[in-house]
């Protein structure tokens, strides 16, 4: 896996936020891929996109991802990132995460295990 190949994954991810195209942006996950968004349940495979177009329902327009390292070993690789999220012209999130990519039978990488977490306090109930 090359940067690249990340950088390729990341700019599919983000064009599916900017176009709110859920579709698009589950096409970057393998097909038993498994999502841990913070403060909700895993999401897996055939469940990502309907997770994705919530999201985007929610007013997601947009965001940033940032890769901070990134380490590879056979057919894993092991991404650390920042990223910042926004609704319209507003940031309205920053935080981190952690992608496990895996080579796919096809030769191609896909995210496997995606998990983020917010930099901000959460809501105190």
């Amino acid at each position: 896996m090359s940067r690249s190949d990340i950088d390729a994954l990341n700019a599919t991810f983000m064009k599916g936020m900017e176009t709110g195209d859920a579709a698009m942006i589950a096409s970057v996950y393998a097909p038993d891929a498994r999502v841990m968004p913070p403060g909700a349940p895993v999401v897996t495979g055939g469940e990502i996109e309907q997770f994705w177009q919530e999201a985007l329902g929610m007013g997601i327009t947009g965001g940033a991802l940032e890769t901070v390292s990134l380490e590879e070993r056979d057919d894993v690789a092991v991404e650390e990132g920042v990223y910042e999220m926004r609704v319209g012209a507003d940031v309205v999130d920053t935080g981190k995460y952690v992608v496990v990519h895996r080579r796919q039978p096809d030769g191609a990488w896909r995210l496997n295990l995606d998990i983020w977490n917010s930099d901000s306090t959460p809501p105190q109930g």
